[in-house]
C-alpha cells in the first residue's frame, strides 16, 4: 500500500501547481484538471470540515471525469503494447488521486485537520512528476 501511495501523492501534487499556458489547455482534460485545481484550492486552507470535505468531493468528481480521458502526450503514441502501458500507468496515477481526495473528505468528516494538512501537503510534490511523465515539454 505504501508504495501505491507515494506515486499517487507525488502526482496529485503535480496537478496543484500553475502551469504556464499551453496549446492543449482547451482539451477536455485540461479543462477538468482546472477544476481539479480549483477544488484543491479549495480545501488546502479550509477549516470548515462541510466547506471542506464539498471542496474535496468536487475534486474526486473532476478526477473521475480525467481517469476516462487520454493525455495528447499518449494519444499522439502510435498503437501498441507502450501506448497501452501508459494510458494504464495515467488512469493507476489518476486512481490513487481519487483515493488521497477521498482520504482528504474522510478526515474533513471525522474533523481531524490535522489529517488534512498532512494530506494536502503530501499532494504538494507530485504535480511534477504526473506533468513530466504525461505532458509534453514546451518548446520555446
Amino acid at each position: 500500500m505504501k508504495k501505491l501511495i507515494f506515486p499517487a501523492l507525488l502526482l496529485a501534487s503535480a496537478l496543484m501547481l500553475p502551469t504556464p499556458l499551453r496549446a492543449d489547455e482547451d482539451t477536455p482534460l485540461a479543462k477538468e484538471m482546472e477544476k481539479v485545481d480549483e477544488a484543491f484550492k479549495g480545501f488546502r486552507r479550509e477549516t470548515d470540515p462541510v466547506k471542506g470535505a464539498k471542496a474535496a468531493r468536487e475534486a474526486q468528481d473532476a478526477v473521475l471525469k480525467t481517469v476516462a480521458l487520454v493525455p495528447a502526450m499518449i494519444e499522439k503514441m502510435p498503437a501498441g503494447e507502450a501506448k497501452d502501458k501508459a494510458i494504464a500507468a495515467y488512469r493507476t496515477q489518476m486512481g490513487q488521486l481519487f483515493v488521497i481526495f477521498c482520504e482528504v473528505e474522510s478526515a474533513f468528516i471525522a474533523k481531524d485537520l490535522p489529517a488534512v494538512t498532512k494530506l494536502v501537503e503530501s499532494v504538494k510534490g507530485s504535480k511534477k512528476k504526473g506533468h513530466d511523465e504525461f505532458m509534453e515539454e514546451e518548446e520555446e
